[in-house]
Order: structure tokens, then C-alpha cells, then sequence
């Protein structure tokens, strides 16, 4: 016969739940308890419970997920804790049963998986128990058990038309929304940049106010927008609410804490959505490397604030595309224009010949012109200059790595089918400081500002004097010797 002397647990809510709310910064904090023997090794039998399968469609207000019972060895048994994927969550334990409303288990499932779409959702449930024998010997023991949930159904359609962004960091302006480019089926990506230190507010919308106007109504766009559970909320990554959620009622504003370049994502296969800082390279593809779907030589020098360009002799007015580094290669993900377009300035198109994404060039041919992009309003300007008068027969790097002397510096290669860009590849054995130079004198050199390390996405600074701290490893060098613009990209194997 099996004793059941099961004992309340330590984080007991009580049997109404009165002090269980879903503030995730209330009770949705990781936890940090040693873990104990399995419980089956002291003859208690932990399982899941008979409702540890919630439908939240038509779930109860509670459900038993996990059902214990010990034999005659033990005396006494606590539970001490319940958590998901550890983080704490609520119940209320008697008669050897643990009970949680599905309102907070639905919560903690939903941010264990990131994932809000009606499908069935198994978690680990995971429990700690304080444990005496008749022994009279007290142990700690443990226990994993499964829980599937399936989220409610009710949730956005994917709209066909695409999604945007307006916020701050594009002073609100429905007028000129920031597009998201569609990486993968049903997920979208745009670059931002913030300049508050702060809280910078944000919201998506569905694209499709915009299509049926040019500055559609802010009444039109209330339907259209979706946030987060709370206003304020810098969560990153953060599961998605909208109008009409029936988990939240609504949604609020999130925010994007601090200033910077960012990757912002919305998954709408799975609803949620992050940030994250990002320092992306973009690739030319063209006459300047051939047309070259391997050919990574030419990098587009980064400018800050999403802004990048390229400068070099242009032989033809249907000159280039250009890739980002994710998608470089992929035709069908390249960033060009109106086919054929000369125009000083333009509107990015994302996609590829089927979907109008086109060549484009300078005005006149044989020219020499820089060509800028702004990634924010993905927007793109073509300005003529003056041919370079300054020629060089080497451009090399120098550094505490070689000792700052004339042998061992890394050599590098100016990109023959766009003069004045230089490019190599070296590996640095330790932690260093280095400079660019010309053949081999310090008569003409280029370091950066001092403000910041070269790392993994750091890959440039603002042109200066100031040596460049680079960490250990292998890296492409690029340099353009009109603009003085670089960039030092680590090479990862």
C-alpha cells in the first residue's frame, strides 16, 4: 500500500490563486535551486497530470498538470518549486496534485517557446521536492514531467500585402512608414536607427492602409497595428499582441532601449518579435565585382546611421545591385531599383527580376561617382565627382602585429574592375593596434576615431588618425583610398 503524506508546497498560492497575477516581473523570474536526486530513486512516482493537455480555446480556468504519490519509505514530501524552462511558475498543491491557472501557464509557454500559434506546445515541467524518510534522513529530490499546450486560435492572418514600422526613430511619420523586407515566409526584418539613449517607441503595421493610400488616416491604421502586452515594454525577444488578443484585450507600444543600429524581426508564423544590435555588411554586385555572385570584394563602406557607399569609376549606366550579407548570392534577395533607372536619387526595390528589381547606374558612363543608400528609408543617391588625382602601387597594413616595421604587413590588392578600392585577407595572432597605409611610407596613412574595438560586428569606425584596435583572428580588409572609408570584417569559418 503507498502512503500518500503529501505536504503543501513552499510557493503555495493558495487554493483562489489570490496572490497569482500574470505580471511576468512579479513571478516569471528564472530560478536558481539545486537540483536533487531523481525522485524515482526514493520511491516517489511524479507524472503528468490528468489535465497537463490544455486546449486554451476551451480550457478551464485551472488544470492539473503533474499528480504525485510516494510509498511507504517516505515520510513527508514538500514541494518546493514548479518551473518552465526555469522560470517560476504559480500553483496551488493538495492531495498530491499541482494545480495552475491555464491563463499563467499559457504566459509562461508562450514566452518559453516564443511561439503564439495554435498548435500544440510540449514544455518540460520541472519539480523540486524536500523529502524525509522514515529513516528520518531529509532529501532534496527532483522530477520532470510534460505539459502540451495549444494557444488560442484566434490570430492575424499573414497580410499579403507586407508589414512596416512607425516610431521614433522615423519621427512617426505614416507618410514615409519604414518597409520590412520579407526574409522567409511569413518573416520580416527592417534596419533601424535610434538616437535616444532612452526609450525609443515603436509599433508594426499591416502594410495594406498604405496601399490603398499614400498617407492613410490614423483611424485607418488602429486595426492595422499590433505591440506588445505593455507599454514601454523593451523585452527583446517579445511575443506579439494585437487588436481584438484574446489573451491581453490589446496591445501597447514597445520600445527600443538605448541609440544604435538594429535589426528589428517580426515572425507572424509564430508571433512574436525581437531586436537586436546589428552591424550589417552590404555587398555591391555589378560591374565593379563582375557580376559575381562569389566575388565578396566589394564591400560597401559603412557610414553609421544605416547608411552606406560605394566610390569608384563607373563604366556603365546599368551598373550595379548589391546583396546583404545574409542573402549574398541569392538573386532572388538582392537590393537594385527601377530596371535601368540613371535618376540622381531613387527608392530601393527588394526581390529580384520578378519583382522589378533592377539594375541602376550613375546619369553619363565612364564616371566617377559615389553612390549612398539609406537602409532606414531605403532610399538611394547618386553623386559625380572629380576624377582622383592621387595614385598608389600599394596599400598595405601595419601594425603592433609585425612590430610596426617595413616587412610582414598585410598586403593588399586594388579591386581592378573598381580603381581605388583595395582589398585583403590576413590573420593576426594577438590582440593588436593598426593603420592602413600607402607604399610603405607614413606619408599617407588611415586609422579611426579612437571610439571603439574592431569585434565581430563591429567592422568600422569614423575615419581618423587614431590607431585601430583589432582583437586576434582573421579578417578582410577593405580600404578606398579617395574617401578614406574602411572597413575590417572578421572572417567566420
Amino acid at each position: 500500500m503507498k502512503k500518500h503524506i503529501l505536504l503543501g508546497g513552499m510557493l503555495l498560492c493558495a487554493v483562489a490563486f489570490t496572490s497569482c497575477n500574470e505580471d511576468f516581473n512579479d513571478w516569471a523570474a528564472p530560478q536558481s535551486n539545486p537540483q536533487g536526486d531523481p525522485a524515482a530513486a526514493y520511491g516517489i512516482t511524479v507524472v503528468a497530470g490528468s489535465q497537463a493537455t490544455v486546449v486554451m480555446d476551451n480550457a478551464g480556468k485551472t488544470a492539473e498538470i503533474v499528480t504525485a504519490s510516494a510509498d511507504e519509505s517516505i515520510a513527508s514530501i514538500a514541494l518546493k518549486s514548479c518551473t518552465i524552462n526555469g522560470v517560476n511558475l504559480p500553483y496551488t498543491y493538495e492531495n498530491g496534485k499541482i494545480v495552475v491557472t491555464t491563463s499563467q501557464l499559457d504566459s509562461l509557454v508562450e514566452i518559453a517557446t516564443l511561439d503564439r500559434s495554435a498548435t500544440p506546445h510540449a514544455v518540460k515541467v520541472n519539480t523540486e521536492w524536500a523529502a524525509v524518510l522514515t529513516t528520518g534522513e531529509a532529501v532534496p529530490v527532483s522530477a520532470e514531467t510534460e505539459v502540451k499546450l495549444t494557444p488560442y486560435s484566434t490570430t492575424p492572418e499573414i497580410c499579403s500585402d507586407g508589414y512596416v514600422l512607425l516610431g521614433d526613430f522615423q519621427v512617426w511619420n505614416k507618410a514615409n512608414p519604414i518597409k520590412m523586407t520579407e526574409v522567409e515566409p511569413g518573416v520580416y526584418q527592417a534596419l533601424v536607427t535610434t538616437t535616444s539613449e532612452g526609450d525609443n517607441w515603436y509599433k508594426f503595421y499591416a502594410a495594406t492602409p498604405w496601399v490603398e493610400s499614400a498617407n492613410p488616416e490614423w483611424s485607418a491604421l488602429d486595426a492595422a497595428a499590433m505591440g506588445s502586452e505593455k507599454d514601454g515594454d523593451g523585452a527583446s525577444p517579445n511575443i506579439l499582441a494585437w487588436a481584438g488578443d484574446p489573451r491581453f484585450g490589446g496591445f501597447k507600444t514597445p520600445v527600443i532601449k538605448g541609440a544604435g543600429d538594429w535589426l528589428i524581426t517580426l515572425d507572424m508564423n509564430k508571433f512574436y518579435f525581437k531586436y537586436e544590435p546589428k552591424e550589417t555588411k552590404y555587398y555591391v554586385v555589378g560591374v565593379p565585382n563582375g557580376w559575381s555572385s562569389e566575388n565578396k570584394q566589394c564591400l560597401m563602406y559603412a557610414l553609421g546611421g544605416n547608411n552606406f557607399s560605394y566610390t569608384t569609376s563607373w563604366n556603365s549606366q546599368w551598373s550595379m545591385k548589391f546583396w546583404s550579407e545574409e542573402h549574398f548570392g541569392d538573386w532572388n534577395a538582392v537590393f537594385g531599383g527601377e530596371n535601368g533607372s540613371t535618376a540622381a536619387t531613387g527608392s530601393l526595390i527588394f526581390g529580384g527580376d520578378a519583382d522589378g528589381c533592377g539594375a541602376i547606374g550613375p546619369s553619363e558612363s565612364q564616371v566617377w561617382a559615389t553612390f549612398t543608400v539609406n537602409m532606414g528609408s531605403r532610399t538611394y543617391e547618386w553623386t559625380i565627382i572629380d576624377a582622383p588625382t592621387a595614385e598608389y602601387e600599394a596599400i598595405t597594413v601595419i601594425g603592433g602585429f609585425n612590430g610596426w616595421k617595413d616587412t610582414g604587413e598585410i598586403e593588399l590588392t586594388e579591386v581592378a574592375t573598381a580603381p581605388h578600392n583595395w582589398y585583403g585577407r590576413g590573420t593576426i595572432a594577438e590582440d593588436t593596434e593598426l593603420k592602413f597605409r600607402a607604399n610603405h611610407k607614413w606619408d599617407v596613412s588611415w586609422g579611426g576615431d579612437g571610439s571603439a574595438s574592431i569585434d565581430e560586428e563591429k567592422y568600422y569606425l569614423k575615419p581618423g588618425g587614431e590607431n585601430i584596435k583589432v582583437p586576434a583572428g582573421t579578417y578582410d580588409f577593405y580600404l578606398n583610398d579617395i574617401t578614406g572609408n574602411w572597413s575590417i570584417a572578421k572572417v567566420v569559418e
